[in-house]
């Protein structure tokens, strides 16, 4: 599911059906991403969600996980990325709706969708240089706790692991294959991968 955060996926998960008896184990990739700091909120601070309510949430989903996976699953957490990278990226680039008429960058694009209130997240989407430190500081607290509840947790019906989010070795491999970083970003909204990165 694209968009979630770590309460929301909680009413998602109940849509997995399985019959714990008879069904074969399941991969679960349990990875948030980024909606746990991303908002369009103007206090998007305030809206992040707090280390004891990621505590708490990625809790419930991997004990809700353990009442219906079937015997012998696996699930695999990740923590959330790191977003900064999408502004230092893409910033000072061209974007594809300013490539006719008055050039603007996706520094002006994310502004504008600030100055809306309509930003998939105002943390790090940002000239703001303090504001997208604050996001990412509070990402790394929150994968910081889906490492530490992976760790912790004792399954019954499913083995757990965890892996920081793969930006960097994604970003790696690409530019070894000759590219460069930024191309693996959807070029109109400047936020998520495209089907490039995804492969990566």
């Amino acid at each position: 599911v694209n968009g979630a955060d770590s309460k929301s996926i909680l009413d998602i998960a109940k849509t997995l059906r399985r019959n714990p008896k008879n069904d074969a184990p399941l991969l679960v990739i349990y990875s948030l991403v980024g909606n746990d700091v991303c908002n369009g909120h103007p206090n998007t601070l305030d809206d992040m969600t707090t280390v004891e309510e990621m505590h708490a949430n990625v809790l419930n989903g991997l004990t809700y996980l353990d009442t219906i996976l079937p015997k012998g699953s696996h699930v695999l957490t990740t923590g959330l990325a790191n977003g900064s990278v999408l502004y230092q990226l893409l910033h000072d680039r061209i974007h594809p709706f300013g490539r006719v008429g008055t050039p603007f960058t996706y520094k002006d694009i994310y502004t504008y969708l600030s100055c809306l209130q309509i930003s998939p997240c105002n943390g790090w989407l940002t000239s703001n240089d303090t504001l997208r430190a604050l996001t990412t500081q509070r990402a790394v607290e929150l994968s910081d706790v889906v490492r530490n509840v992976t760790f912790t947790y004792l399954a019954q019906n499913f083995d757990v692991a965890y892996m920081d989010f793969p930006f960097e070795q994604v970003f790696q491999a690409w530019i070894a294959q000759g590219g460069e970083p930024w191309q693996l970003q959807e070029s109109v909204d400047g936020f998520h991968t495209n089907q490039y990165g995804n492969a990566g």
